[in-house]
């Protein structure tokens, strides 16, 4: 049995490291009156994914609550950096975009985020979910927001959270956040993180430092006809 539980703490860091931690984000509004065009054009572009056998993984949302209420937001996970060297016929790529979502909104951003695992809660269809909640934390120091989100995960272990993914900001955007993102299948659920920031405040007094700068909360709904898997939706 030590012999199995050593070999195992010896692979598991380049399993990790084959699976890849590495997630991007792209930040779209669509047009006024184009919203519907924006959809089509979208599912297109996918189409075109799907005909040139992309290997990685799509998901789409739409942004409910917030500043950015009404902004699309596409993201690929799992990836290691040297798969952004070799993504799939990038001049097609970007040419496709051009004829089919360009025309009917704007792409105003994308940044890269890092997975921490042992910082999240996850299951199979996490991302999955109907509705993500999405905590961004601004902190002073990274390590401390770290050890803030450890002690938050431990007390949501207790609650019937089934996805609580967390990551850090690695490009594209200020290297200072962490990201918590919160799966629920209705907005009962809500009410299981209604009082995060007093969660989050209570913690933070126990640490006896002041870690957080700022927290933002938006609430994102899943569009399944908007994300493509290899092998199909």
């Amino acid at each position: 049995m030590k012999g199995i539980l050593y070999f195992l703490l010896l692979t598991l860091p380049e399993y990790l490291l084959a699976q890849g931690a590495i997630a991007h984000f792209s930040v779209w509004k669509p047009n006024p009156q184009q919203e519907h065009k924006f959809e089509e054009g979208y599912k297109k572009h996918l189409v075109w994914h799907q005909a040139n056998k992309d290997p990685w993984s799509w998901y789409g949302w739409y942004v409910l609550s917030g500043p950015r209420n009404g902004y699309f937001v596409d993201a690929t996970f799992d990836h290691v950096w040297k798969d952004f060297d070799n993504s799939i016929k990038p001049a097609d790529y970007q040419a496709d975009n051009q004829l089919h979502t360009f025309p009917f909104g704007d792409y105003l951003t994308g940044y890269k985020l890092m997975a921490l695992p042992q910082l999240s809660i996850s299951n199979a269809n996490g991302l999955k979910s109907r509705f993500l909640r999405v905590i961004t934390l601004q902190v002073n120091r990274i390590d401390l927001g770290q050890q803030l989100i450890e002690k938050l995960k431990a007390v949501y272990t207790t609650r019937p959270v089934k996805t609580f993914l967390v990551f850090k900001a690695v490009d594209g955007t200020e290297l200072n956040l962490l990201t918590i993102f919160i799966g629920m299948d209705n907005f009962e659920e809500f009410a299981q993180t209604e009082n995060i920031q007093d969660d989050l405040a209570g913690i933070e007094g126990k640490l006896k430092n002041q870690i957080i700068v700022s927290c933002t909360s938006e609430t994102w709904i899943y569009k399944p006809d908007m994300s493509l898997f290899p092998g199909g939706k």
